[in-house]
């Protein structure tokens, strides 16, 4: 059944305005009649802006979540505009929101981090601060604690306590590796739905559709029909699925899969006789397209002799940092005639956050980074996915917010409840 939903969204108009409620999240409600879990309480959206996200917090507002208590920091490349100037029209208080950050060749990350410390400290000033639950995409409040912790412990302090919920597998890495004293040490309750069983076999799949799709868009039906040389660098749930619709967009090309893991590679050689799996980008020569897809930094500067001239490089993670973005503009802003140098930068920097960034470099070949090198799949518009696919992830996130505050044990990771997690992925195919 995935697949045939999979194939029906290649052709599906993707609605430009919020939809007026999520049937899911609904049905979710009255099935385990959750309610009223955020009354006083402060709630930090850290979230993609995108039209979904209205009537989720909506249905939290019915649930007790008082608009004076919250706050949102977006992600600026997976923002629509529409949807942040609706938030303030329902009410929602424009100086609890971080500021609009749309300069496609500054320094994301410093930015993104300067726009998350801002409302914090914020936050944190508030007179009446009390007990807090924050939604993550990306572990940006755990980053934020893991360096309070070090410059501003007495900071760090206020936010003790807090129950966290998160959505990505970076941001889920990120807990395993360097957060865990952070969470013992200011007794957080942290709930992760990234490796859950809803997002791996029902939202994956489709997040590697939108990838295609956004793909077909930027570069053009014609130009991927005669592709002969692309690159897919990592190979899990929605890489599989990218890969199995480039098969399909790219009948003449051989794709190459690269990923360290030999059961990944090998997995990926079953997909089709035109898929190889190899360990390293090294060993590819003139890519005419690169997806990335492990949520690392997995092409470097010196990547580049690798491209052919006038190829494309795309993100197909949900992280901003599958691309040496920021080190390639660096390189070029550093030696304006030297390797590397950025095309019409002009037209680019006015194009905003979604711009194409166009590099020549020496040896008089061209390369672009599709989307600033930002995710492919997030374009500025309303949204990336149906409503009809995406209830399920914010059916997750709602489900996860009440365990975090409902089930609060201080210093743990938990997962979200199975019996919840398998009752959104059975219902979810009733929405398709």
């Amino acid at each position: 059944m995935i697949d045939d939903a999979v194939n029906k969204f290649d052709k599906e108009v993707i609605p430009d305005k919020p939809p007026s409620e999520l049937p899911l999240l609904k049905e979710y409600k009255t099935t385990f009649k959750e309610k009223d879990y955020f009354q006083d309480t402060d709630v930090l959206f850290i979230q993609h802006h995108l039209g979904p996200f209205i009537p989720r917090i909506r249905e939290m507002s019915d649930d007790g979540m008082e608009k004076a208590r919250t706050w949102f920091v977006d992600i600026p490349y997976s923002t629509n505009i529409n949807t942040k100037l609706m938030l303030g029209k329902d009410g929602y208080e424009t100086d609890k929101m971080t500021k609009i950050f749309n300069d496609p060749l500054d320094d994301y990350d410093k930015n993104q981090s300067d726009r998350m410390k801002f409302l914090l400290f914020k936050l944190a000033n508030k007179l009446d601060f009390r007990k807090l639950l924050v939604i993550d995409d990306g572990a940006y409040f755990l980053r934020f604690l893991y360096s309070a912790n070090i410059h501003d412990p007495e900071i760090a302090k206020l936010f003790s306590g807090a129950s966290i919920v998160e959505q990505t597998t970076r941001g889920h890495r990120f807990i395993e590796k360097q957060a865990t004293e952070i969470i013992e040490k200011y007794k957080l309750c942290v709930v992760s739905i990234a490796r859950c069983h809803t997002k791996l076999n029902f939202e994956s799949p489709f997040i590697g559709a939108a990838v295609s799709r956004a793909l077909t868009s930027r570069i053009g039906d014609t130009k991927l029909s005669v592709m002969r040389s692309i690159a897919v660098i990592g190979f899990g749930a929605v890489r599989k699925s990218t890969v199995k619709r480039l098969l399909k967009k790219s009948p003449l090309a051989i794709i190459d899969v690269i990923d360290i893991d030999k059961d990944k590679r090998d997995d990926a050689i079953k997909l089709d006789q035109r898929v190889n799996a190899i360990k390293s980008l090294n060993q590819k020569h003139q890519c005419k397209l690169v997806v990335g897809c492990t949520g690392y930094t997995s092409f470097e500067l010196s990547d580049r002799k690798l491209l052919a001239d006038e190829a494309y490089l795309a993100s197909g993670s949900s992280a901003a940092l599958e691309f040496n973005r920021q080190g390639f503009v660096e390189l070029a802003d550093k030696y304006p005639d030297d390797e590397i140098e950025i095309l019409d930068r002009e037209e680019t920097v006015k194009k905003g956050i979604h711009a194409d960034i166009k590099f020549s470099q020496e040896g008089g070949k061209n390369f672009t980074f599709l989307n600033s090198g930002f995710p492919v799949n997030f374009d500025g518009k309303m949204e990336c996915l149906p409503p009809k696919v995406i209830q399920s992830t914010h059916t997750l996130l709602y489900s996860a917010a009440t365990q975090a505050i409902e089930n609060y044990i201080p210093g743990i990771v938990q997962k979200i409840h199975t019996d919840k997690d398998h009752w959104i992925f059975k219902n979810s195919f009733k929405y398709l």
